[in-house]
């Protein structure tokens, strides 16, 4: 691999998201290899059940694996009327053996205080209770920033990234992706 910055990607669903990646984890090392990536994330949603499996692949393979989860959260308290919070998803990446530990009480705390309706997420006391070491994404297209925005809650959004800053500090990015109703945008970017 060349020593040029490299894209590495940070969103990577495996097959142990039900319904939602399909990539098997012994094909994503090589896949990785040729796309000439030194490392990739696999952040599945509400789960580590394959960091061990992809740990081994990736490393064996001279790819540096990045574990990672998306992580629902709890972003709004129930209105009057409403039975249930809304969440949407943020993706945590571990720095470390501490983040990873943390990682991992995060992901327990999702099953093991889960509401009366069976919908696994956690709370902001528990996110900040276990931040250590984690690099917080602010969840991308579906997270709680877009849908806040998106509702014309804007003075809520700002209160939420904030919040995250708060927890996170430098170790919370907000994430801006492409979509394919951008059309032509490229193209325009090219001309300025």
């Amino acid at each position: 691999m060349s020593s040029a910055a490299q894209f590495v990607h940070l969103r990577v669903h495996s097959e142990y998201s039900l319904l939602q990646g399909a990539i098997r984890l012994k094909s994503l090392p090589d896949l990785c290899i040729e796309a000439d990536m030194p490392a990739v994330a696999v952040t599945d949603k509400n789960n580590l059940f394959c960091a061990l499996e992809f740990s081994v692949s990736a490393s064996s393979k001279g790819v540096q694996p990045i574990i990672g989860c998306q992580i629902d959260i709890q972003y709004t308290d129930p209105k009057v009327g409403e039975s249930l919070p809304k969440v949407a998803p943020i993706i945590l990446i571990a720095q470390s053996e501490k983040g990873y530990q943390n990682l991992m009480k995060l992901n327990s705390c999702l099953y093991l205080d889960e509401d009366k309706r069976g919908f696994p997420r956690v709370d902001h006391i528990q996110l900040k209770d276990h931040s250590d070491d984690l690099i917080c994404l602010s969840g991308g297209p579906d997270g709680p920033l877009r849908s806040l925005i998106e509702e014309g809650q804007i003075d809520k959004a700002i209160n939420y990234a904030s919040n995250l800053l708060e927890i996170f500090g430098d170790r919370f990015y907000i994430e801006l992706q492409r979509h394919p109703e951008e059309d032509g945008l490229p193209a325009l970017e090219q001309q300025t």
